[in-house]
């Protein structure tokens, strides 16, 4: 809020010249010296308010990674009953809530719509072609338009280690370093960044662009 000016008291003249002009000097510095500090406070003020923006706005940063895992699946149990697996997540390990807006995965530099069509594209032999008719083995999960929180993990696809699927689970480690990905992902007061998911500063947009081929998981895995 910024303070009234102070008003320069009204000079009398007293007949002395270089009183007068003395005391009209005076005035004069007052008034000047109250603009100053008007201004100050105003600028002040701005400050404090773009400070206290930007603090809201870090207190609100999302940051997203992601990650292999071949622990047993405690946060899932219901695909794979506590069994070991291969998985791949992706976590918001920022501070505030991330609204994706697409997501991209790519196998040697080709994107890939799906799970199955990653798994057959990185990891499938000639062995593995009766696995992919079947059910049970594979779980899946989509991200994109979803809201992850600070903290959350989302598994975007989680393959059985024991049965048919353990030759395919062990082929998708050793390929996992290869695999690339790209999302858009938003905070709540919409600001956007686009990431490769491995960067600690994701790249700032303006908005997020639909991509050609989004990664999504099927009504059916």
């Amino acid at each position: 809020m910024t303070p009234e000016s102070e008003i320069a008291p009204e000079v009398r003249k007293t007949g002395r010249g270089w009183v007068d002009l003395s005391a009209a000097m005076c005035a004069l510095i007052i008034s000047v010296t109250s603009l100053w500090v008007a201004v100050r406070h105003g600028h002040t003020m701005e400050r404090m308010a773009d400070a206290n923006s930007r603090l809201v706005s870090a207190n609100s940063y999302p940051l997203l990674q992601h990650f292999q895992s071949s622990a047993a699946d405690l946060h899932s149990p219901d695909y794979t009953g506590g069994k070991r697996v291969a998985s791949l997540n992706v976590v918001n390990s920022g501070v505030g809530p991330a609204k994706v807006e697409t997501l991209e995965v790519f196998w040697n530099d080709r994107p890939v719509r799906t799970a199955r069509e990653l798994l057959q594209a990185c990891c499938a032999t000639s062995e593995d072609a009766s696995l992919f008719s079947s059910r049970g083995w594979l779980g899946t999960s989509d991200l994109q338009g979803m809201m992850l929180r600070a903290g959350e993990m989302s598994r975007l696809l989680v393959i059985s280690r024991d049965g048919e699927s353990a030759g395919l689970a062990a082929r998708f480690d050793e390929a996992y370093p290869k695999l690339k990905m790209r999302a858009c992902y938003c905070s709540v007061f919409d600001e956007c960044w686009v990431s490769n998911l491995e960067t600690l500063h994701p790249q700032s947009a303006a908005s997020c662009p639909k991509p050609e081929v989004a990664f999504a998981p099927p009504a059916t895995p």
